[in-house]
């Protein structure tokens, strides 16, 4: 059978095509330009902030490893004397050397360094999360939420300062996003199972990289799952095999990627089960008790780093604090880990976005979560013995974990996909939390970064009042929001990395004060000679140290009982006979150039700003 279809010629003039055009083109324009602000900004802040070179032994270890890699190794045989040429994080077992880190950001850090640019590898991720952002707020909410949450993201402390140095977190927040923008897009789209390949290899690689937080990143997914599977068997069984499909490839996808860490193991110790953090520290692991830090571990102690940490993320999410960068403030960032001394106000987004996201669920969201916080303040505020035991800490923990996963259950029994997906936001950052109370020591160096892969979450919730705001003030309001992202750049994001500058006695000017030594067209051998030396007396030559030792720089450690002893110098000399020598004299993290010239250079050139 034929069926007529009624074709109108309708005239069209320019105006009219104009207003056909679709109105998503400046938001891509928008996001195009986040994301080139956010690699700028780390190429510029990598360069003058941290000279392109690592700071913190986790930074020193992942070149480390990712320079073995670039050339075809995961292991290396120890070298001779081996306290000569000690770094931290690096192990020495039978026989060969290799870094404790799970390869999966070494290998990623590899391609920089096989390219001659290693920060690359951060400063790309940066521009890839922006936009992953912008998606994933896009399609739970809409395009002007995607949007200002990408600047959100861009213009975050946290991501700024990350982003600019050599550490793993961009990384995950970059494939963190990847996996739940993928579970969002195999649920509602087409093509499932490339979505769930997709969604696999996001957990993978995060698995690969930092496995402790890719559990708490799949869990409230891995619930939601769940609960979609049961509302298949409860309504058409007959969809159970479509949506069963892409999850068993997101599974196949991401177990294939956590299995090098077994094998990294396997080739390293010859024994798959070896957690190789606790080859250097055996305490080094998650979990309550003796086993567990330095002195043991309770949920007590889990409670007090995580509200430290807290204190500073409410500044560093958004750069929004009351309070200036004194002397007392900036001495906290460089050494403290405690309370930030100044008030954080970033999480007052976060109250009306639960406002804008659930409007007359509001009051029942708003209950549920203070009694979870009730839960918390029971822990917080009870008898040292209500969780003291191991057993109970682990208690609370699963009741924590259940409580807030809940109510997936309800929202996805009634089909509520945008609730869901709200909540998944708000449980994602969470789930980052309460999992690490479980860890032994918190984090505030280079901010919060154990709470970094629920930046981009955090901040699609921030971005919804503000763009409740934007949609009724239109361009007055957008440029306010334009405006308060500037001075927050300027005012705290600037300063605070700034803190950051020479920290832990590393900088581009040791290298250089050494490079102007060189008398002859040779390779330099760099010892620092003394007592108690610690590898802040010697990580700016460390840091362009080959593990192979045939840098341009080789630098060794002296370490003698003496000040005046030469301990094995001549033996160490006698190892690399075709370089120079340029000694420094040192003590604990301390050293200085035994050259008189080189001394007084250093002294005037090489030390951190002080306050």
């Amino acid at each position: 059978m034929l069926k007529i279809i009624d074709v109108r010629l309708v005239p069209v003039n320019h105006a009219t095509i104009r207003c056909m055009k679709p109105k998503a083109s400046i938001y891509t324009w928008l996001v195009v330009a986040l994301a080139l602000f956010s690699f700028g900004m780390s190429a510029v802040l990598s360069r003058t902030v941290f000279e392109r070179l690592p700071h913190l032994e986790d930074e020193l270890t992942y070149l480390f490893q990712a320079r073995m890699i670039a050339r075809g190794d995961l292991t290396i045989p120890s070298p001779d004397p081996r306290n000569a040429f000690w770094q931290p994080f690096v192990i020495d077992r039978s026989g060969q050397r290799f870094g404790k880190y799970p390869v999966g950001f070494p290998a990623q850090l590899a391609l920089g360094e096989w390219a001659g640019a290693a920060w690359v590898v951060n400063a790309s991720y940066a521009a890839l999360t922006v936009a992953l952002v912008f998606a994933l707020g896009s399609a739970i909410f809409d395009r002007r939420v995607g949007t200002i949450a990408a600047a959100l993201t861009a213009f975050s402390p946290m991501a700024l300062l990350l982003n600019s140095t050599l550490m793993s977190h961009s990384s995950a927040l970059c494939f963190t996003l990847l996996f739940v923008y993928a579970c969002w897009r195999l649920e509602h789209g087409q093509r499932t199972t490339l979505w769930g390949i997709a969604a696999g290899v996001g957990l993978g690689m995060v698995i690969a990289n930092r496995p402790f937080a890719a559990v708490a990143i799949a869990l409230p997914l891995v619930v939601w799952s769940g609960v979609r599977l049961l509302n298949v068997l409860r309504t058409d069984r007959r969809r159970l095999w479509r949506t069963l499909q892409p999850l068993l490839a997101l599974s196949v996808v991401a177990l294939l990627f956590a299995a090098t860490i077994p094998l990294y193991s396997l080739i390293a110790v010859g024994d798959p089960t070896v957690n190789l953090y606790t080859l250097v520290w055996q305490y080094d692991r998650a979990g309550f008790g003796d086993c567990c830090g330095r002195n043991g571990h309770t949920l007590a102690t889990g409670f007090a780093h995580v509200r430290f940490d807290l204190s500073l993320l409410a500044a560093d999410l958004f750069g929004w604090q009351i309070g200036t960068f004194s002397p007392q403030v900036i001495q906290h960032l460089r050494a403290a880990s405690d309370y930030y001394p100044n008030i954080g106000v970033s999480w007052l987004l976060l109250l009306p976005a639960l406002v804008v996201a659930f409007r007359r669920r509001v009051i029942g969201v708003a209950r549920w979560l203070l009694l979870g916080f009730g839960w918390a303040w029971l822990a917080v505020s009870g008898t040292p013995q209500t969780f003291a035991t191991t057993q109970a800490a682990w208690l609370w923990v699963g009741v924590s974990l259940v409580w807030l996963l809940l109510p997936l259950l309800w929202w996805g029994w009634r089909r509520d996909t945008r609730h869901v997906w709200t909540w998944l936001l708000i449980a994602l950052p969470i789930t980052l939390i309460v999992l690490h109370l479980t860890y032994w020591v918190g984090s505030q160096r280079y901010s919060t970064r154990y709470f970094y892969e629920g930046v981009g979450a955090l901040a699609i919730l921030g971005a919804l009042p503000l763009a409740w705001l934007v949609q009724r003030g239109g361009r007055a309001m957008s440029g306010c929001v334009l405006m308060l992202l500037l001075i927050a750049l300027v005012n705290y994001s600037l300063p605070r990395i700034n803190t950051l500058f020479r920290y832990n006695n590393v900088s581009q000017c040791w290298i250089d004060t050494a490079v102007a030594q060189r008398t002859q067209d040779r390779p330099l051998l760099v010892i620092v000679t003394g007592t108690n030396l610690t590898w802040r007396s010697i990580g700016s030559f460390m840091a362009v140290t080959s593990p192979y030792r045939d840098s341009d720089i080789v630098a060794v450690y002296n370490r003698v009982a003496n000040p005046d002893s030469d301990g094995d110098r001549a033996r160490i000399i006698a190892q690399f006979p075709e370089r120079q020598v340029i000694d420094l004299r040192g003590e604990g993290s301390e050293a200085m150039f035994v050259d008189e010239a080189a001394a007084r250079q250093h002294a005037g050139n090489c030390r951190p700003p002080q306050g």
